[in-house]
């Protein structure tokens, strides 16, 4: 365990021009993360299977443009974050409401130990065996919006903590990004607050890289992780095969060719667009895209 207070040279300079910066971090990891410029990932505990599988692509792909991942390691949205980042072998920083003798939640131990053993990094500004509480989690939020360039919003319910943290990242004069979600999800009221209030509503990961020209993003390795998402979920695929690459279709004659409602059809033509593996055309019209 490294510890390095708000006066050391090493003290992250994204976490030092927010209001009320940690006195003193506790790290154990990788150190030199602090850095590098990183993306927050937050969401809902209780996220559904949209956010799970967003929340994993965009953590994933983003690490591969050579972005840290930041995220508190609570269980749903904050776990599949820290997880995707694994899986595009990217690197990835959790902050715990609690001392680094004190992981919270208990369940997460392994995920914990999966990030240090890639090349991770864990921070707290507690004291070893302090444990966590409702205080320490608004606590760490902050720090976890603090050390990004910018926040991704994947889901979050009505007057969650999710919004509390992103309000805390617009405080801080960083950029608010939000995946778009069904007027029927729950989970979406946060994200789709957000984009009204005006935070960029995203659809692909270069809707976040395009917002930082001034960062030299690689992108090794992102061809390959491309391939790997090219197959299409069976829950889809019917839709997908319906459309064809070089002509677009109108939503109404894809709603014939597939024999379902218009409202099923629009929610999977919004589920491959995010996915990147159709294009919406003015009019409603649609086309797949060529890889």
């Amino acid at each position: 365990m490294i510890k390095i207070t708000v006066e050391d040279n090493n003290y992250p300079e994204q976490l030092r021009k927010i209001e009320n910066p940690p006195k003193q971090l506790y790290l154990e990891g990788n150190t030199k993360l602090l850095d590098t410029p990183g993306i927050a990932i937050i969401g809902s505990r209780t996220c559904t299977k949209y956010g799970e599988k967003f929340a994993k692509k965009f953590a994933k792909k983003l690490s591969i443009y050579g972005l840290t991942i930041i995220s508190g390691m609570a269980i749903g949205i904050d776990s599949f974050a820290h997880i995707g980042c694994i899986e595009g072998t990217g690197k990835t920083i959790a902050v715990l409401p609690s001392g680094l003798n004190k992981i919270y939640p208990q369940e997460n131990e392994k995920l914990l130990k999966t990030i240090l053993e890639n090349g991770g990094l864990i921070i707290t500004e507690y004291e070893e065996n302090e444990e966590a509480n409702s205080k320490k989690f608004l606590e760490r939020n902050r720090i976890v919006s603090g050390l990004a360039i910018g926040t991704l919003v994947v889901e979050g319910g009505y007057r969650s903590g999710t919004s509390v943290t992103a309000n805390l990242a617009k405080s801080q004069g960083k950029k608010v990004f939000c995946i778009p979600s069904s007027l029927e999800n729950k989970k979406g009221i946060t994200p789709n607050k957000l984009i009204k209030e005006g935070a960029f509503l995203v659809t692909e990961v270069e809707d976040i890289i395009n917002q930082y020209p001034e960062i030299n993003f690689k992108r090794q390795g992102f061809e390959q992780i491309e391939k790997k998402d090219e197959s299409v979920e069976n829950e889809y695929k019917e839709v997908y095969n319906a459309l064809k690459y070089e002509k677009e279709l109108h939503i109404n004659e894809i709603a014939k060719i597939v024999n379902l409602s218009i409202n099923e059809v629009s929610y999977k033509l919004m589920m491959l667009e995010l996915q990147d593996k159709i294009v919406s055309l003015p009019g409603n019209n649609y086309r797949k895209v060529e890889k």
